[in-house]
């Protein structure tokens, strides 16, 4: 019986080193998502229903881990609410997160109702984001119209710049004869 034991007890150490020294196999490789090129988007974003984004780029590179999207090569960037066109965004590049969300490492708006161009950030500060719901945040901004400029910094404020907030903002508004409205330089806008 002890023979029996002394087997049984050599072959479960036997077996234990064995699987012991074996090597650890690899996790597998998680799928990389998928990558297209010359793309036309559409964004609907659930946090604003009557809003819609359209994109023209070179690439869209999907990171099914993060669950966000890349958008390089931005040919054309626009927000329209209902069918009308809102504004313009022109960015290097665009990351569009999880909840619909924007990111970019700078960007120009170019808002056609009261004809503003809103320069949001610079390169090599911190991001830009743009929330479905909020509007923009940036650590800088430039806002030039026909009639003023105006800068700061920790910008936010909502889509149709009407609820700003921001420090140290500089204002400079220029003079026009009575009765003559500066040209807008944005096309379609008013």
């Amino acid at each position: 019986m002890v023979r029996y034991a002394l087997i049984v007890l050599g072959l479960v150490l036997g077996l234990s080193v064995f699987f012991a020294t074996r090597p650890v196999p690899k996790p597998p490789v998680p799928p990389q998502g998928v990558s297209l090129e010359n793309v036309s988007l559409t964004l609907y974003p659930e946090q604003d229903p009557k809003a819609k984004w359209r994109f023209r780029a070179k690439e869209v590179v999907q990171d099914p881990s993060s669950r966000e999207s890349k958008v390089t090569g931005l040919e054309e960037g626009a927000r329209y609410v209902g069918d009308r066109l809102d504004l313009r965004l022109l960015a290097p590049e665009v990351t569009i997160d999880r909840n619909d969300n924007l990111r970019a490492p700078y960007a120009t708006a170019e808002i056609l109702k009261g004809c503003l161009r809103v320069e949001l950030g610079q390169p090599g500060s911190p991001p830009v984001s743009i929330d479905q719901r909020a509007g923009f945040a940036a650590p800088t901004v430039r806002i030039s119209s026909p009639t003023y400029r105006a800068s700061g910094v920790n910008f936010t404020s909502d889509f149709s710049i009407e609820k700003i907030r921001w420090e140290n903002p500089a204002w400079k508004f220029y003079d026009y004869p009575e009765g003559q409205t500066p040209p807008c330089t944005i096309q379609g806008g008013d």
